[in-house]
């Protein structure tokens, strides 16, 4: 019986290729969130890998993963990141995955800018990991807009926070610092594990918290209703704030999630008003930071 191999990126140009190279001697799974076309010996896994539980679900099936992001294809509408941090969720889901299911090793394609953070971020978990000596050489492309089958949108950025801050804490700081950073205008309020966002006093969004998908490095709030939430049955809208093992990198992204405002209005007013907040936590997470570090008499200098 052949052994069983997971890829990602397999609807691309170079994952494509890597499929039927592989096919002779394992049998192929290949994930995605829009499955590509038939190919003989493929086996095809309806799963997003911004999902950690579609990572989970696809890896019962098989016994190794290839780890590959194809470099200009993303699964969202709308994409607010660079790929170095579409690319740190996705390696991290992979590898947390991977511990989880007992996958055997995973084997991860070099040739980006972002080799080594990724192979960080996969070592850190249990699984063995193996980088190729073959380098696909390949630049990551987030392309704003592509064509997707609903208006959903992805936003993704990263900062550093205090050492002694746990994410728990970070999240609920940010919703609190939304009401001061937006001189009221923007008023924030916790009711139970639910913060909602008001605007002139009408509730926009509200975010509860899912305590299934949390853990010490990971907090994931999901998007349940509010005037700019578009409510389907079919919606796994949430907002996510991730530590990456062993560093103080924070992540912050939205997922999957679908704006009420027409499509142009909403790229003129909401996008680059919550790209603009996120920058701005940005400095107010970097302050924090440098504040704790000079309590405990760390110096810091700066030079142009």
């Amino acid at each position: 019986m052949k052994e069983k191999v997971l890829l990602t990126g397999a609807t691309g140009y170079i994952g494509k290729y890597l499929s039927q190279q592989l096919a002779g001697q394992f049998d192929i799974y290949a994930m995605s969130k829009y499955p590509g076309e038939a190919v003989q010996g493929v086996k095809w896994i309806t799963a997003d890998m911004f999902s950690l539980n579609d990572c989970i679900d696809a890896m019962q099936y098989v016994d190794y993963g290839v780890y590959f992001l194809d470099p200009n294809k993303r699964s969202s509408k709308l994409n607010d990141a660079r790929f170095k941090d579409i690319n740190a969720i996705s390696a991290d889901n992979f590898a947390r995955a991977a511990e989880t299911t007992g996958l055997k090793a995973i084997f991860y394609i070099t040739g980006t800018s972002d080799d080594t953070e990724t192979l960080n971020i996969l070592q850190s978990y249990s699984t063995p990991v193996f980088a190729t000596k073959t380098i696909v050489k390949r630049k990551g492309i987030v392309p704003q807009t592509q064509t997707s089958e609903i208006n959903d949108v992805r936003s993704i950025q990263r900062t550093l926070i205090p050492s002694s801050w746990t994410v728990a804490e970070v999240s609920r700081y940010y919703f609190n610092w939304l009401s001061e950073m937006a001189f009221n205008i923007v008023q924030v309020t916790e009711a139970g594990q639910s913060f909602t966002i008001h605007i002139a006093g009408k509730n926009i969004l509200t975010l509860t918290l899912d305590e299934e998908k949390c853990d010490v490095n990971r907090v994931v709030y999901k998007i349940t209703s509010g005037a700019m939430y578009k409510d389907t049955p079919e919606s796994r809208a949430r907002m996510e704030f991730r530590r990456l093992k062993h560093t103080d990198t924070l992540i912050i992204a939205l997922h999957d999630y679908e704006p009420t405002l027409p499509w142009l209005i909403y790229l003129l007013t909401q996008l680059p008003i919550h790209h603009l907040s996120m920058r701005i936590f940005d400095v107010e997470m970097r302050i924090a930071r440098f504040q704790e570090e000079k309590a405990n008499g760390v110096e810091k200098r700066y030079t142009k």
